[in-house]
């Protein structure tokens, strides 16, 4: 592999962590919506909520942390596509383990309070984790797709 082809699959792993961001935050949003809709089984808290307490989470404690685990699992997608063409599945593995140490260890460390204890708990980081890689893994995968030469 060349080293021009080496630069280019780690850009298309830093872009794909950068796409996977906002899209992972959109999701973690919707997620807190219906679970608080779930949850309250009334519309005007869901609203409330929806309106101010989720965004405000979701811009002050997530919004770093998730770009930090969705580059991260983009460049190391990157670095691992010579070995292997599984990138979903490396991306899967990847951002389940970043996710654990960003969201379970680093971040009530960093910020603690009740935003973070909500996040902080092992399954939902792993969860979260685990999405945020498979959607890198997927946005790299097309990245790939869309640069192969043409047969």
């Amino acid at each position: 592999m060349s080293a021009q082809s080496k630069i280019r699959r780690l850009i298309f792993g830093f872009l794909s962590g950068l796409l996977c961001a906002p899209v992972g935050l959109v999701i973690a949003y919707l997620a807190g919506v219906v679970l608080t809709g779930f949850k309250t089984r009334e519309i005007l808290p869901t609203l409330l909520a929806a309106a101010t307490v989720l965004p405000l989470m979701v811009l002050f404690v997530l919004a770093l942390p998730t770009m930090m685990i969705s580059i991260l699992t983009g460049v190391v997608i990157a670095l691992t596509s010579a070995l292997t063409s599984r990138s979903i599945l490396i991306g899967a593995g990847v951002g389940l383990i970043l996710g654990e140490i960003t969201l379970t260890v680093l971040l009530p460390l960093l910020v603690p309070g009740d935003f973070t204890s909500i996040i902080s708990n092992p399954l939902l980081s792993a969860l979260y984790g685990l999405l945020v890689g498979v959607i890198t893994g997927a946005f790299f995968q097309l990245f790939i797709k869309w640069n192969s030469p043409s047969q």
